[in-house]
């Protein structure tokens, strides 16, 4: 003889089944939406990290380019340590001209 503590949930409680059914689904996808938010808000540090990881290889790969520039380098500013000052400002007054120039994503051309 069957008893009701005996029956399967499913038979027992079918619309606490669904619900459970549903709120897995409802968390598999909200797991999907939050990987592909976090994969689009580290892309770009990847890239970045990429190109950095490619440069010390080339750096790597190309030792005596790499000492010979910092002999001609370090025997300029020994010659001229004024230099150095005159340099990183000509550097900071590109890379501001070069930020006020660059196109920005979101703003139309119209």
């Amino acid at each position: 003889m069957s008893t009701p503590l005996c029956k399967p949930m499913r038979t027992r409680y079918p619309d606490l089944v669904l619900k459970k059914r549903l709120l897995r689904a409802h968390s598999a996808l909200l797991r999907h939406q939050i990987a592909a938010d976090w994969q689009q808000t580290v892309a770009p540090v990847q890239g970045l990290t990429d190109r950095a990881r490619q440069g010390a290889d080339w750096l790597r790969g190309h030792p005596a380019l790499v000492a010979g520039l910092a002999m001609l380098g370090t025997a300029w500013l020994v010659r001229r340590p004024s230099a150095l000052l005159s340099l990183v400002s000509k550097g900071v007054w590109l890379w501001q001209t070069w930020q006020r120039l660059r196109p920005r994503p979101g703003l139309s051309a119209s």
